[in-house]
């Protein structure tokens, strides 16, 4: 069995606490926009206690007023998630049985508890949704061990794209009055062989979906000449999916992966939220900024534009 199988379904595995499939009651609304952010200071530490004051939205330029600010505690996760897992089983794994994920996927359990809904796909030589939007962790383990082979080609970008799409069209919008995180974690080499779709046309997608991506990048390094251990740059990291979308990409190490999950959840838990109606129904794409007053703060965005809803039909 492959290393990213293996860790996913540890991590899955102390998931069957979250409730069973039950009707999602919603208020949806499509036209909502919604920015997800993450705030450092200079040293690369979360800043977690911004004010709403201190924030400031822009839309093309122009500063705008916004109708919601969420932040998560430090905690737990004061929002609902939607996340699809993008699982890569081409041949180019290499097979590594010996480390767990336990402790780092209960701690990552805190934060999806609740009515957070998850769905899973997989691909190689092509991509294969295998479990759509459930609350029941159950049947995301059973998804990845059903029928799976590792072979093939890799078709990393078709995967993100095929994520990106069950998110922005299958994915609940708002659970509860609160506006659900979207996020895809990609656990791959990184490396695309075989995808179709244009790069760029991809990173749009992902960037107007408001879809943050996250990558769990499986060991590809190279001694430098200070033999220290470098990853590859990888043709996923030169698209800048992952970067552009606000998220992050955590290497995994073959002898300790749980930091992944650790870091990971600690991204998740220091997150804010701002969101509104959008003025315009012009149908196009919008340019959106947000800064902050206070000094030596950096944030990181997880969508630069939006696209408006177009007019209404007269009657």
């Amino acid at each position: 069995m492959k290393l990213g199988l293996i860790h996913l379904l540890v991590f899955l595995s102390g998931l069957t606490g979250l409730a069973q499939d039950r009707p999602l009651t919603l208020k949806l609304d499509t036209d909502v926009v919604t920015v997800d952010i993450v705030a450092t200071d200079q040293k690369g530490d979360y800043v977690r206690d911004l004010r709403r004051e201190e924030l400031q939205l822009f839309e093309d330029g122009q500063i705008r007023s916004f109708d919601l600010f969420a932040v998560n505690s430090e905690r737990t996760l004061s929002r609902p998630l939607a996340v699809v897992f993008a699982l890569d089983l081409s041949g180019s794994l290499k097979p590594d049985e010996t480390v767990t994920l336990r402790e780092s996927a209960l701690r990552f359990l805190e934060l999806v508890r609740g009515e957070s809904v998850f769905a899973a796909l997989t691909f190689n030589h092509e991509v294969k949704v295998r479990q759509e939007f459930t609350r029941d962790a159950n049947r995301l383990v059973k998804a990845f061990t059903r029928n799976v082979r590792f072979e093939g080609s890799t078709r990393i970008y078709d995967a993100i794209d095929r994520g990106v799409r069950m998110l922005e069209k299958s994915a609940p919008r708002i659970i509860g009055n609160r506006p659900v995180r979207r996020a895809l974690i990609v656990i791959s080499d990184g490396f695309d062989s075989a995808s179709v779709i244009d790069r760029r046309e991809m990173v749009r997608r992902a960037i107007s979906a408001g879809v943050t991506v996250y990558s769990i990048t499986l060991p590809s390094y190279i001694l430098s000449a200070t033999r220290r251990r470098d990853r590859v740059l990888t043709p996923l990291d030169a698209t800048r999916v992952v970067s552009s979308t606000g998220g992050s990409d955590y290497p995994a190490d073959n002898n300790d992966f749980s930091p992944v999950f650790s870091s990971l959840a600690e991204e998740i838990r220091s997150t804010y939220a701002i969101a509104y109606y959008p003025d315009s129904r012009d149908g196009r794409d919008h340019r959106l900024e947000v800064r902050t007053t206070r000094p030596g703060v950096v944030l990181r965005l997880s969508r630069s534009t939006y696209r408006s809803p177009g007019a209404e039909p007269a009657r």
